[in-house]
């Protein structure tokens, strides 16, 4: 019987890791996304905006780097390059977001529709009086479209995508290790 050696990087990512990790970042964002419905958090504050973003960048950082360590320490022998834990951080990360998205989808749609004008009403308070009226008007035409699939979808994608970059080329950068070349 042949010894396996544990030692060698495996080729492949563990996909089924990936998905849970990125499931469970969906998850955790989703939760988020229902405490602060439930509280009736102004998200259009600066610290709610603040709050918002602290948050979504944690719940990234973790299950990313949670993603990255399980394929690197598992299954690479202690070993990673920093284009597969980027990769591994961006899927994560994407998974997650859009997870979330599909949540505020339903929320808005068929939860709660008068959701987005308590968000426009925040809005006008919080930023109507810094604003010229132009941008002011154009800002509040997006909060219309908020609850239209292809935009939350695209918002989706590049919120995803952009997440995902940012939290993977600097994790990637934290946790990429490799082998000791001899010579």
């Amino acid at each position: 019987m042949d010894n396996l050696d544990t030692t060698v990087p495996s080729k492949q990512l563990d996909w089924n890791n990936i998905l849970r990790q990125g499931a469970f970042a969906g998850l955790a964002l989703t939760a988020f996304s229902i405490i602060t419905y439930l509280l009736n958090v102004n998200l259009m504050a600066i610290s709610g905006i603040a709050m918002l973003y602290t948050v979504m960048f944690a719940v990234s950082f973790t299950f990313a780097i949670m993603a990255i360590k399980y394929q690197r320490d598992k299954l690479e022998g202690g070993y990673i390059s920093y284009g597969k834990a980027l990769l591994i951080a961006l899927v994560t990360v994407f998974i997650g977001v859009m997870i979330s998205s599909l949540w505020n989808y339903v929320l808005v749609n068929f939860i709660d529709p008068n959701v987005i004008s308590v968000m426009k009403e925040e809005f006008i308070e919080t930023w109507g009086q810094s604003m010229p009226p132009d941008a002011l008007d154009k800002a509040l035409e997006g909060f219309d479209k908020a609850g239209d699939l292809f935009t939350t979808l695209k918002s989706a994608l590049t919120g995803g995508l952009i997440y995902g970059l940012i939290v993977g080329l600097i994790s990637a950068a934290f946790l990429k290790r490799q082998p000791e070349v001899k010579g």
